[in-house]
């Protein structure tokens, strides 16, 4: 009786601590490290809202970043941004929002969710992708609530939901 109660002891805390191991807090841990280690990245993305699918990719080296999506393009030195609208022949120039985590304004800091902004609460775990939610810790803040699709096995990013008023905004990576 004494080694079936141990056993079963043991099988918790074997269970406990997997389960430990892939919390919302340690996935969204890894993926920010994982993606702060690199020094340089690329990723080809595809944006669903509503009936529209539009495919971007983006390029990162340090804090500056080049996008292209769909027809138009962004290019950021680090302090500003520079949307290139070919359509209308424009440049817009902007200041880089440094506390931004939308993938299509600051695509630097769109996996940079470890500095206390937002809460992490794991919604389920499906064929090894574990999708995290998160909610800002600020009242007013931009965007409402981020669903992460992380890859539990290789800390890899899968999607992004964007809840913003209801709307959402998809984003497969």
């Amino acid at each position: 009786m004494k080694k079936f109660i141990a056993f079963i002891f043991t099988m918790l805390c074997v269970v406990n601590s997997f389960a430990q191991g892939n919390s919302a807090e340690t996935l969204i841990s890894r993926l920010s490290e994982q993606i702060r280690s690199m020094e340089n990245y690329e990723v080809e993305f595809e944006v669903k809202s509503g009936d529209q699918n539009i495919k971007g990719y983006y390029a990162v080296s340090g804090d500056k970043y080049y996008i292209s999506i769909g027809d138009a393009e962004v290019f950021c030195d680090g302090s500003a941004r520079y949307e290139v609208n070919p359509q209308n022949k424009e440049v817009t120039v902007d200041a880089v929002d440094p506390k931004s985590h939308n993938i299509l304004t600051n695509p630097t800091r769109a996996f940079d969710f470890i500095d206390g902004e937002f809460n992490f609460a794991m919604v389920g775990t499906e064929a090894g992708i574990a999708t995290v939610k998160l909610t800002s810790t600020a009242e007013n803040a931009a965007l409402g609530v981020i669903f992460v699709a992380i890859d539990t096995a290789t800390a890899q990013p899968r999607s992004l939901t964007y809840d913003v008023d209801g709307d959402q905004i998809a984003i497969k990576v």
